[in-house]
């Protein structure tokens, strides 16, 4: 009898939360450029203490753009922009180099609360480097 009423007041006291996951990976190419968007989210939705519908999200993102020539001809480059769009938001990097690069790989991460990208979205990318720009689109991977 204890353990049944002591089982009831836990479950009275629990806020009856849904959680829903969410984990995609959007790649895509162009002809000298390519990149891959990693996006994280959970949605949360309850009751408040008044028995009102709440609903919250969050999500994280990592946004990888790999120059996909021979290291030697990036070497001379000495600015980089690139910024991906997507329905619910996007990011940007602005890189200048004061020495020879060397990397080809440029990683960007982020995140915060709002609208959650789905996986039938796309997303834009846009780079520019010194004199030279290139657009394409990533899809999620199936």
């Amino acid at each position: 009898m204890v353990l049944l009423l002591l089982t009831g007041l836990i479950s009275a006291c629990s806020n009856n939360e849904e959680v829903t996951e969410h984990s995609y990976l959007f790649t895509g190419e162009g002809h000298v450029w390519s990149a891959e968007l990693r996006y994280e989210a959970e949605e949360r939705w309850g009751k408040d203490a008044d028995d009102i519908n709440t609903y919250s999200s969050e999500d994280d993102y990592n946004f990888t753009l790999t120059y996909k020539g021979d290291l030697d001809d990036l070497a001379s480059m000495k600015q980089l922009d690139y910024e991906f769009k997507e329905p619910t938001g996007g990011g940007s990097s602005s890189l200048t180099f004061d020495e020879p690069v060397s990397v080809k790989e440029f990683t960007s991460r982020g995140g915060g609360t709002g609208a959650i990208l789905r996986e039938d979205m796309v997303v834009s990318v846009e780079v520019r480097w010194d004199d030279n720009e290139e657009s394409f689109e990533l899809v999620v991977k199936e």
